[in-house]
């Protein structure tokens, strides 16, 4: 098949989907906003009660926006209030101009983004942050205990990656439980590498001292 008959069968298959698409509007309308609100809404609590089964004291859950941070009391600030220096949020992941459409598709990797647990930093240490994260040799330990940088490598995350039919299944039993143990066990990695965390948080902080 050559270039013109590809895009030749690329513009029929658009034109039968758009006609396919206006006679089903009402239903893609109501399912489309039933996945952004309700059902994104809901997988979401259920993602942040799984991290808050794992994140226990002295470990911190706080809610924020349907998703949550979980803070570490040593990687708060000195001086100063806040969440913290640091700290770890269930959160999209991927470049600047792409946004799901929903929670649940992020979460399903039916989105341009990727769903994950991001070490994230506040704004006066962001920038130190980037350079620290793109060090290949600062990270690496890092990347051996699962976590994952994103394409512009200034993003550092543990990948939570949930199956959409053990999703479907938990909505139709009134139960997530199985379906988000992706997230609880992201979480579990992430206070398992609390010591290497430890280290990279305390480069961005005092390049000179590493604390």
């Amino acid at each position: 098949m050559d270039k013109q008959q590809v895009k030749t069968t690329s513009s029929m298959d658009d034109l039968e989907r758009a006609g396919a698409v206006v006679r089903n509007i009402e239903r893609v309308e109501a399912d489309g906003e039933l996945a952004i609100g309700a059902l994104s809404e809901r997988m979401m609590r259920a993602s942040v009660q799984a991290i808050t089964k794992v994140a226990t004291a002295p470990w911190q859950v706080i809610e924020i926006d349907w998703t949550a941070r979980v803070v570490c009391p040593e990687w708060k600030m000195v001086r100063g209030v806040g969440t913290g220096d640091a700290w770890l949020e269930l959160t999209e992941i991927g470049a600047e101009d792409e946004e799901g459409f929903s929670w649940i598709g992020v979460a399903v990797g039916a989105a341009p983004t990727r769903f994950g647990l991001e070490l994230a930093f506040r704004p006066g240490l962001q920038a130190r942050a980037e350079t620290v994260i793109h060090d290949d040799k600062v990270v690496a330990p890092l990347l051996k205990l699962g976590m994952v940088r994103d394409e512009s490598a200034t993003r550092l995350f543990f990948p939570v990656a949930v199956q959409a039919e053990l999703l479907a299944q938990g909505f139709e039993q009134n139960d997530l439980d199985k379906a988000l143990l992706p997230v609880g066990k992201a979480t579990e990695k992430a206070i398992a590498a609390k010591s290497e965390l430890d280290r990279l948080i305390g480069q961005v902080r005092n390049p000179a001292t590493g604390k």
